[in-house]
């Protein structure tokens, strides 16, 4: 199964630097939220854009949508109906394992982390049944360069 492709973070990153730099993180001003509201629409429209790439046997359909500094990224998986608690908590981990430090290390100097952008990840099958949910976020991502 591919997984969300992290390019456009990369893309973005110059933009990120250029409007969110030059303030430090306590002083956020309405003009910088503004901002890092529109670097998540950005993100979501470019993975919308680029989404029938990320398709495959598994992954039936996926699609950003930004409300506020949040990236939801929605995926649908073909995955039989009625997975056991245990096989789902699994399937979680695993992602998060795949998913977590990636996103991490591409937004490890993002300035617009510390202003509040975060991602949600979701999967659900194709009966509609939640498979997993977890965001990527400045604190998880500390947290995570803490274990490791």
């Amino acid at each position: 199964m591919k997984t969300q492709s992290y390019a456009l973070f990369t893309l973005l990153a110059a933009v990120v630097i250029v409007c969110c730099s030059n303030t430090p993180a306590q002083s956020w001003t309405t003009e910088q939220i503004k901002q890092i509201e529109e670097i998540a629409q950005t993100i979501a429209s470019q993975h919308n854009a680029n989404s029938k790439a990320l398709l495959d046997d598994m992954t039936v359909s996926t699609r950003a949508i930004a409300v506020s500094r949040n990236v939801r990224f929605e995926n649908v998986l073909r995955v039989k109906k009625g997975l056991s608690s245990a096989k789902l908590k699994e399937f979680s981990d695993e992602l998060r394992r795949e998913i977590l430090p990636k996103a991490c290390q591409q937004n490890a100097n993002n300035p617009a982390f510390d202003r509040g952008l975060y991602y949600t990840f979701t999967y659900k099958n194709t009966y509609g049944e939640k498979l997993a949910e977890f965001n990527v976020d400045k604190k998880t991502c500390s947290l995570l360069r803490k274990e490791q």
